[in-house]
């Protein structure tokens, strides 16, 4: 079976103290015959997920507020045409957010620079300042996976 190579881009803190891309590379999957299996990232917990959790409460509308507390969320962001053109929301979280791109594009806004993210590549941001940006004439669709995360370092 032929593997597709995906795009991952990482976000951290530069050498300057500053947001930026750490990381721009393909993916390297491993193939295992009829199963080709692409890590994106990963990372060691200190918690596990309460699988017993009624699904009213894993299954609420997003609150901002949660991004503060020791919860993880899985969400499908839509970003608009034209989103962020003026300001694209650029905000700070103590989490690491995965994420991947289903449909259009969208920038990541970094303090220092900023990446396009097409349909097929995924990022990490670790504890970043960050923004988002639609620069195109189609509505972007977004898998996003947030934990809980310590403060990022330098890299």
């Amino acid at each position: 079976m032929a593997s597709r190579e995906f795009r991952r881009v990482v976000a951290g803190i530069g050498v300057d103290g500053r947001s930026a891309v750490i990381s721009d590379t393909a993916a390297q999957p491993l193939s295992l015959g009829n199963i080709a299996i692409t890590q994106m990232w990963s990372g060691a917990l200190d918690a596990r997920v309460d699988s017993a959790a009624s699904l009213e409460q894993s299954t609420g509308p997003f609150r901002f507020e949660q991004l503060a507390q020791p919860v993880y969320a899985f969400m499908v962001a839509e970003y608009a045409p034209g989103l962020g053109r003026d300001d694209p929301g650029m905000h700070f979280t103590d989490t690491a957010d995965h994420f991947h791109v289903v449909e259009g594009e969208v920038v990541l806004v970094l303090e220092a620079g900023e990446v396009v993210l097409r349909a097929g590549d995924s990022g990490i941001c670790r504890g970043v300042v960050h923004g988002w940006r639609n620069d195109g004439e189609v509505t972007a669709r977004v898998v996003t996976f947030v934990l809980p995360a310590t403060r990022a370092a330098p890299s």
